[in-house]
């Protein structure tokens, strides 16, 4: 593939990543704000004016070139007035010392036409787990938490955080995620409804979604191996790995599973259940995020 097609597929995803945004901000103005702008800000920032601060963290956490983000450096002097901060300085300079968050995306129905008034949030906060030993991983989640009991007591959208691993994102395992998403039996369909259906709020843009040539078939193994290794960098990309077909049994135990979702969320079961059907019924058919 060509630096060209690259940076063409590059703008089509940031043209449609900030259309799905604007669905989003339409449908819930005020908790849109807050997610996809003062969330990434709260994560990246530790004094204790704001929710998410522990005390003697040992290494601070950003999210991915956050401080090039500009509809959140434009915000952020609102966000100091919302906790009454009166420093002038910007909070959210990276430095060479922290732990970098690569990625926060939304997985679902946010920003899609089957959005209500009774939908939640699901947010994967993406890390890799090797940049972090014991205690600055428990301070992690502690941040999280911290944010999340903010989250629980201001906004009226249900919103859920799922810490997740690059390297288990690409080997498609998500048993972290059983008590929301049953993880551990769904795999490929998570991730096939990850890469049909998320918003990049901030940091790193899946390698998946520039991995494309409508011309030629692209090798995506070899692509992001030859890419990796070119001075035209993954700087800002990551790669979460391929997805080209997801085995038969697996649609039909993740459509036994909605029978669980039905109880609290019946609308959105019944979508997924019919979709898992045409899934069954026509097995060689390209996936939904191909097309």
């Amino acid at each position: 593939m060509l630096p060209i097609t690259i940076l063409q597929n590059k703008k089509a995803f940031l043209s449609y990543n900030n259309f799905r945004k604007r669905i989003f901000t339409e449908l819930y103005p005020r908790e849109s704000e807050i997610i996809l702008y003062l969330l990434p800000w709260l994560l990246s920032v530790n004094h204790p004016s704001f929710p998410g601060y522990v005390k003697n963290l040992k290494k601070p956490v950003k999210v991915f070139n956050i401080d090039a983000e500009k509809e959140i450096v434009k915000r952020e002097p609102v966000f100091k007035r919302m906790f009454d901060f009166r420093g002038t300085e910007s909070l959210i300079r990276t430095t060479s010392e922290a732990f970098i968050i690569q990625g926060i995306y939304t997985i679902g129905s946010m920003g899609t036409v089957s959005s209500t008034s009774r939908s939640d949030c699901d947010l994967w906060i993406c890390i890799d787990k090797n940049d972090f030993n014991d205690i600055t991983v428990g301070q992690f989640h502690q941040k999280i938490n911290l944010i999340k009991d903010w989250f629980d007591a201001n906004i009226k959208l249900p919103v859920y955080f799922f810490i997740s691993d690059v390297s288990d994102i690409k080997n498609c395992s998500f048993g972290s995620v059983d008590f929301e998403s049953c993880g551990s039996a769904q795999k490929n369909v998570l991730k096939e409804e990850f890469y049909r259906t998320s918003i990049r709020i901030c940091g790193k843009i899946p390698f998946w979604w520039v991995c494309f040539d409508k011309e030629n078939t692209v090798d995506y193994e070899k692509f992001v191996s030859e890419f990796s290794a070119d001075t035209f960098g993954e700087y800002e990309f990551i790669d979460f790995g391929d997805l080209s077909a997801i085995p038969r049994d697996e649609y039909f135990g993740a459509a036994i599973w909605q029978y669980n979702k039905s109880l609290t969320h019946p609308l959105k079961s019944i979508m997924k259940m019919l979709l898992l059907k045409m899934f069954l019924d026509e097995p060689g058919e390209e996936l939904l995020c191909h097309r």
